[in-house]
């Protein structure tokens, strides 16, 4: 049958900033508690020297400043269209994320360093929070604006001592508000009783300004705390069993992190932890997995970008430290030891100089064959730049951040992606948004222009060590009934990759036509030398060839 292989240039988002990056050295060395007193002094000293927040909203190519202190809830009519025919884009979330990494910094400045002036802003701009008529999103609803507005509140008022008393006066009444007027209302309508939980009522968003909301209400003694604390308990357990059983439950290496990170700070000052944490110990150590081991060699702070992967949100690092510290797991400890400083959010450098932070214990080989999570299969020859990591998508859920990725081939070696996928979606219409979540955007199969529309990956027998076969046949939408679409990927032991992808046909007319789109990662050099397509950086080559024909110059679009 006819097959076409197309190789796809960079797209106008940088997918590989933060690999290129200066700022973000390959192979970093074990950090120490000083050195982690020191990148809060440092950040300290330049969130001092801000007059308002400079917040890029990337996932829609828009930057936008607010002033300082943010003394009120901006809305729909202060701000513009974010994405053509919608009501009110969220706007706010990414302004609070800023506002809760200035606000982390501050107070670990203050509180575990002495520093005054430090305590002075972050009161001054928390009291400011008094001043909102409501802790909502553009479109006046409970969201993740509240969450992250909650978690500030409670971090903040947990310790009253020290505080400016009109200050302190002014940030409890803006707790309590958030309690009484957003949340307690919201709840009632989000979490009725007896309703089942879902794998889609446990997504992100309402999960953490569940957790959220439940930590600040502990903080403040609040009538409501152990009812929102039950529903919270209610839902970890339901994740943990989602995740542990054919729900394969996940929404993505980033999103993961994000639920988590609330979670796990819920969790953190909650009188039932220890036990909660025995009875979901396997779900845990079954996420702590996943993020290791999609972890990019020799940048263990970016993940291979399956599905809406995020390399601008690392929550999932909060989340590992702190499970890191309950579960004693040497092996996490370490990979985040070797996190480059100033790619570690807020909350794990203060909390990790708090606790003294992580050791530089040896991170363990790892296994020579593959691994599988909720969403990949991945099969790593170690963790430094001259390892190489091979995943392959196996999406089996409905979550909304996943993308339709079966069998989809992601390369990492050199501190790059070299095979990689975009691993965002962008919001807009336009060509980019066309590309992001179409048809060239994953490497599987694309079969008489069917691409992927459903999460039905099936994980089949490997035929071998280091080898992976998935079952795509219920990933597609509109194939022949008996047709049968199979993908087998083989590593080979060699110290650098040597992979060999073949994908399986059954039921398909004879003149069915096959394409597969190979993505390069963004500024990486191409060749083609003989019947092969080279992709250089100047210093290493991978080499792209096919047994069927030879690849031409101009299949590169």
């Amino acid at each position: 049958m006819p097959s076409t292989h197309r190789i796809s240039t960079p797209l106008v988002y940088d997918t590989s900033a933060f690999e290129l990056s200066p700022d973000y050295p390959a192979d970093s060395a074990p950090w120490s508690p000083s050195d982690l007193q020191q990148t809060i002094r440092e950040r300290t000293r330049l969130e001092k020297e801000k007059r308002e927040m400079i917040v890029n909203y990337y996932r829609i190519g828009q930057t936008l400043a607010f002033p300082l202190p943010v003394d009120r809830r901006f809305t729909k009519e202060d701000l513009p269209e974010g994405i053509k025919g919608m009501d009110a884009y969220p706007w706010l979330i990414w302004m609070c994320w800023d506002l809760e990494e200035r606000w982390r910094i501050f107070h670990a400045a203050w509180r575990q360093l002495g520093d005054d002036e430090a305590g002075a802003i972050l009161q001054s701009e928390v009291a400011a929070l008094a001043q909102w008529d409501h802790f909502y999103e553009t479109f006046n609803e409970v969201s993740l604006v509240t969450a992250h507005l909650a978690s500030m509140l409670a971090l903040v008022l947990a310790d009253e001592s020290g505080w400016d008393r009109d200050h302190l006066t002014a940030a409890q009444a803006a707790a309590d508000a958030l309690i009484d007027r957003d949340i307690a209302p919201w709840f009632t309508k989000q979490w009725p009783q007896g309703e089942p939980l879902t794998p889609r009522r446990i997504h992100n968003i309402p999960v953490l300004a569940l957790a959220r909301c439940a930590q600040l209400a502990r903080v403040r003694q609040h009538a409501i705390t152990e009812t929102l604390d039950r529903q919270a308990i209610e839902v970890l357990h339901t994740w943990a069993e989602f995740r542990m059983d054919n729900h394969h439950h996940t929404e993505g290496t980033a999103y993961d992190g994000y639920f988590m990170d609330a979670m796990t700070g819920w969790l953190s000052g909650l009188p039932q932890r220890d036990a909660l944490l025995a009875e979901t110990a396997p779900a845990f150590r079954s996420l702590g997995d996943q993020w290791m081991q999609l972890a990019l060699p020799g940048r263990l702070d970016l993940h291979a970008p399956l599905a809406d992967t995020e390399q601008r949100m690392p929550f999932w690092a909060n989340a590992l430290r702190r499970l890191v510290a309950w579960y004693d797991w040497p092996d996490a400890n370490a990979l985040l030891a070797r996190m480059p400083q100033n790619r570690m959010p807020a909350a794990i450098v203060t909390e990790s100089a708090a606790e003294n932070g992580a050791g530089a214990t040896d991170l363990p080989a790892p296994d020579t064959e593959f691994t599988e999570h909720p969403h990949a299969l991945t099969l790593r020859s170690g963790w430094t730049s001259n390892d190489f990591l091979v995943v392959a998508g196996a999406a089996r859920n409905p979550m909304g951040h996943l993308h339709h990725d079966g069998g989809h081939l992601i390369i990492g070696w050199q501190a790059r992606f070299w095979i990689t996928d975009p691993g965002y979606q962008q919001y807009r219409d336009g060509k980019e948004r066309d590309y992001s979540i179409g048809t060239a955007a994953h490497n599987g199969p694309v079969i008489n222009g069917i691409a992927q529309s459903l999460n039905s990956t099936k994980i089949l027998e490997p035929n071998g060590p280091r080898s992976a076969r998935v079952d795509l046949s219920e990933c597609y939408e509109g194939l022949p009934l008996n047709a049968s679409v199979q993908r087998e990927i083989q590593v080979a032991e060699n110290a650098t990759p040597l992979i060999l992808v073949r994908d399986h046909f059954e039921g398909l007319a004879a003149d069915a036509t096959i394409t597969t789109h190979w993505l390069g990662g963004a500024h990486f050099a191409w060749a083609f030398v003989g019947d092969w397509a080279r992709l250089s950086d100047g210093k290493h080559a991978l080499w792209i060839g096919t047994l069927e024909s030879a690849i031409s110059p101009r299949q590169l679009i």
